[in-house]
């Protein structure tokens, strides 16, 4: 692949020793093309490198929705039984995944502000009760009559996910995913272990002794892995779409297929950039990181994007990069 990066460090203002940096991947076929610049660090001390962790923000959700599916495909779980049985404190009335994954049951809380990151544990039925630092998470609106995005939502049917399968979503998507697909640097690892730290981002916008927020809402805004990793798995997830594989082709159209206002199982099938149904992806807002993640579902084709920085103007600039580093790609597999 050819591709150019040019003028990414100027549009989103990135100074070889700037407090903050980008990463971003291409991977077409086979082949993936990296772009680093700037730093890890507030000090310049720390260059991005493409092995370097940033938090994928929501991107948790489809890396988590994957999670979920291979369980269908295994025959563990079916997809449209009521799980309210499963959670009841939380569910009074029949609720299944796909609600949940389509924010389309109903439910409170879009999304989470994370905790420094030496915050004490908490569990998803912590999060979920309201004993943190976000409300309670409770069915508001009816039952798939509306999208309205709830991180509350997800951390439900991540709950619901542990209690049937037995194992934590860290172990699942590290067995299910990680191993299969060969993400190596990738894992809902909350809190961060300490031999990952010497090679992870640190948020460029966070409070000087805040280096990255802790989020027990792993399904939602908890995974930890690098743009290469993140190409892998939306190629895994397009070839899937187009002739099975990683997913069976069934569970993978299902998951792309929109529900409700243009949002399948945890994907979005277009974004703010790139406008199409021949794409998928999501995007990712954690304190201090963004991420842009897209994949065609024609062909072999995915861009993902990470920066250490969260404000309105980089998630933009970030969305508009990623958008056309895709466009280059696309357009040169022509």
């Amino acid at each position: 692949m050819n591709i150019r990066f040019n003028n990414i460090d100027s549009v989103l203002r990135i100074r070889k020793l700037g407090p903050y940096g980008v990463s971003i991947a291409v991977m077409k076929g086979d082949e993936i093309v990296t772009y680093c610049s700037g730093s890890g660090r507030r000090d310049g001390a720390l260059p991005v490198n493409p092995n370097m962790l940033f938090q994928a923000g929501s991107v948790s959700k489809p890396a988590f929705a994957a999670t979920l599916l291979r369980f269908v495909d295994k025959g563990r779980i079916d997809p449209d039984a009521d799980i309210s049985g499963i959670v009841p404190e939380f569910a009074k009335a029949p609720l299944t995944f796909p609600a949940l994954l389509s924010h389309t049951a109903g439910f409170n809380v879009h999304g989470f502000d994370g905790y420094h990151a030496k915050h004490k544990l908490l569990s998803s039925e912590d999060v979920l009760m309201g004993r943190g630092n976000s409300p309670a998470v409770r069915q508001t609106m009816p039952y798939g009559e509306q999208a309205v995005y709830s991180g509350g939502g997800i951390t439900l049917a991540e709950l619901a996910f542990t209690r049937m399968t037995g194992i934590t979503l860290r172990e699942a998507f590290d067995k299910e995913v990680a191993q299969p697909l060969g993400l190596t640097r990738s894992g809902y690892f909350q809190p961060l272990d300490e031999s990952l730290v010497s090679n992870a981002a640190f948020g460029g916008n966070l409070k000087k002794n805040d280096h990255y927020h802790y989020y027990p809402e792993h399904a939602a805004a908890g995974l930890w892995t690098t743009p290469t990793d993140l190409v892998k798995l939306g190629i895994a997830l397009s070839r899937s779409i187009r002739e099975g594989g990683f997913l069976s082709k069934e569970s993978a159209q299902r998951m792309a297929t929109p529900i409700m206002d243009n949002y399948g199982l945890c994907l979005s099938r277009w974004n703010s950039a790139i406008r199409g149904d021949e794409v998928a992806g999501h995007d990712g807002w954690n304190e201090g990181f963004l991420t842009s993640w897209t994949f065609s579902v024609k062909e072999d084709l995915c861009v993902a994007a990470m920066i250490n920085r969260s404000t309105v103007w980089t998630d933009k600039k970030l969305m508009e990069t990623e958008a056309k580093v895709f466009r280059q790609a696309k357009n040169e597999a022509k």
